[in-house]
């Protein structure tokens, strides 16, 4: 049996494009890949880069995810800072 570390750095080599992926690829559970990923990461054989610029300048108002000024993040009260959800890009360091 494979360890869920090596399991997940496999269904990266294969292709998988996203966490989902990754569950769908080895049989875990998603939160033992978020843990497998992120412990990853802090050992630098995984690659993590954020993509977007996060919150909007607007606030909640203007967000996508937001709904009557409410955050749609889950962050426990509106903000114009960087916060909530920001796409990330997972790679493999080489």
């Amino acid at each position: 049996m494979s360890s869920p570390l090596r399991a997940v750095l496999a269904a990266f080599e294969d292709g998988a494009g996203s966490k989902a992926d990754i569950a769908r690829a080895t049989g875990l559970r998603a939160d033992v890949v978020d843990a497998a990923v992120e412990h990853l990461v802090r050992l630098g054989r995984l690659r993590a880069e954020h993509l977007g610029s996060g919150c909007p300048s607007g606030g909640c108002g203007s967000c996508a995810s937001g709904h009557d000024g409410a955050p749609g993040c889950g962050a426990s009260a509106p903000s114009p800072r960087r916060a909530g959800p920001v796409l990330v890009q997972l790679s493999l360091r080489r």
